[in-house]
């Protein structure tokens, strides 16, 4: 057995191994670890030197997808001559499946006995070749003639001669080819020029003998004459009917000024009272002055002083277990580990022993922590980490004693994550906080039974 790898050992520099599962009958050794950089268990298969082949092989076809299995694969690696592998939490018996090999029969995989560049004799009623064969068909010009049937090439059309009977004219036009059409001489072009003429310019040279008709830009005498009397003033100053009303606009002037001295008057009026009947700005006799010290006083003395917020600073831990007369007090080979609960690291934790029920088998009803303070102190939040386990539940109260009599409740929870924090009411204060296990969580993976508890760290803030 060459495994140098066991408890407390690091792997890859990150993972922790904290407890040890199970061996197979070939030393194949399944471990329980820790994350430390993301504070997650996982669980560490150890394989035999035999079998470390066949664990990286299975490793790679979970990773291709070529294998099925349950295990989720985060690390592979040696370490002092033995390969591991670590995986999200996951039954042993998922673990050992990695190490048996896979083997695929040859006959059981189909394999295309050639490329199918025939495929369309099969698409077409015939049977596919047993290998590809050359053919006459020809693809680079898109074209499936074969070379033998190309298209022939365009030839001229034969000039057909004139029949003799017909006259000149007619004969040289039948012999004209019928590509080649001959316009008619007296086409008029298609573009026309346009003259200066055109954009109603008028040159000095031209008179007006030579410009026929009005040109563009330019009116007619008569219609000139008649409008040189024109003047558009006079029309408008004689449509009375027709000009607009001004007669609303002073109605609607001549009532807002009234209303904004009606306004001025009753605020000069009111102002006016107000001065009289009040006191003036620095007119305070001492009765006032006495009573508003009064007043004062009594307000400033209603106040409570704050009270300092004294930060929590913790001692030690105790197990405060009350167990059921004549039991076997369970986990005392562990109580010297209650001080990794809180070392403040969070890879160390203190276990306790494994149950068969989540009722603490009938030896107890509850498994109390009571975390020490170094004096008094406000508490702000509790939160508790944890390994591997789910469910259950759990109380957080406070005290002036490391016991249950007369403890205050502030809150309870239970185990979903890796991590639970509890934020306290404003002001609780206290010297001892008790952290009560009423129903034990669900381990996964577990040596014996499955319920118990690993608790990495407890921190009070």
């Amino acid at each position: 057995m060459p495994q140098a790898i066991d408890v407390g050992s690091i792997l890859g520099g990150r993972y922790k191994v904290t407890g040890r599962i199970l061996a197979s009958a070939e030393d194949d050794i399944i471990l329980d670890g820790l994350d430390q950089v993301l504070n997650r268990p996982v669980s560490i298969l150890v394989s035999a030197v035999e079998n470390s082949g066949n664990l990286t092989q299975s490793a790679r076809e979970v990773a291709t997808g070529e294998r099925m299995s349950a295990v989720s694969i985060l690390d592979l690696g040696t370490q002092d001559g033995s390969t591991y592998l670590i995986a999200s939490r996951t039954s042993p018996a998922d673990l050992l499946d990695l190490v048996v090999p896979t083997e695929l029969a040859d006959e059981d995989v189909y394999r295309e006995p050639f490329f199918t560049d025939t495929l369309g004799t099969e698409i077409f009623g015939s049977a596919r070749d047993d290998a590809p064969k050359g053919g006459p068909y020809v693809y680079e010009d898109n074209t499936p003639l074969t070379p033998a049937h190309q298209y022939p090439a365009v030839l001229p059309m034969p000039a057909t001669p004139p029949p003799a009977a017909l006259p000149a004219a007619t004969a040289a036009h039948a012999a004209t080819p019928a590509a080649a059409v001959v316009p008619p001489k007296d086409a008029a072009p298609k573009v026309t020029l346009w003259s200066e003429d055109d954009y109603g310019f008028i040159n000095d040279d031209h008179n007006a003998a030579t410009s026929q008709g009005r040109k563009g830009g330019t009116f007619p005498a008569e219609v000139l004459a008649a409008s040189g009397d024109f003047d558009p003033a006079e029309d408008f100053d004689e449509d009375d009917e027709n000009a607009p009303r001004t007669g609303g606009r002073w109605l609607t002037g001549i009532i807002v000024a009234v209303l904004v001295v009606g306004a001025l008057v009753f605020a000069v009026s009111h102002i006016g009272s107000l001065i009289n009947g009040g006191n003036l700005a620095g007119d305070t006799s001492p009765a006032t002055q006495s009573q508003s010290q009064t007043t004062a006083g009594a307000e400033t003395s209603s106040v409570p002083p704050v009270a300092p917020v004294v930060p929590p600073v913790v001692v030690g831990t105790t197990d405060v277990t009350t167990y059921v007369a004549g039991a076997a007090r369970y986990g005392d080979q562990f109580i010297p580990r209650l001080k990794d609960a809180t070392d403040g690291n969070k890879g160390t934790y203190w276990p306790t022993v494994e149950f068969s029920n989540d009722s603490f088998a009938g030896v107890t009803d509850s498994i109390d922590l009571a975390i020490e303070l170094q004096a008094e102190a406000t508490i702000d939040s509790v939160t508790i980490n944890q390994i591997g386990g789910s469910g259950g539940q759990f109380n957080v109260l406070t005290n002036s004693a490391p016991s249950l009599d007369g403890a205050t409740k502030i809150g309870s929870g239970s185990f979903s994550a890796p991590d639970f924090t509890l934020k306290a009411a404003p002001g609780v204060k206290a010297k001892y906080v008790i952290i009560s296990f009423t129903q034990l969580p669900k381990l996964q993976p577990f040596v014996t039974y499955p319920y118990g508890m690993k608790i990495a760290e407890i921190s009070i803030k």
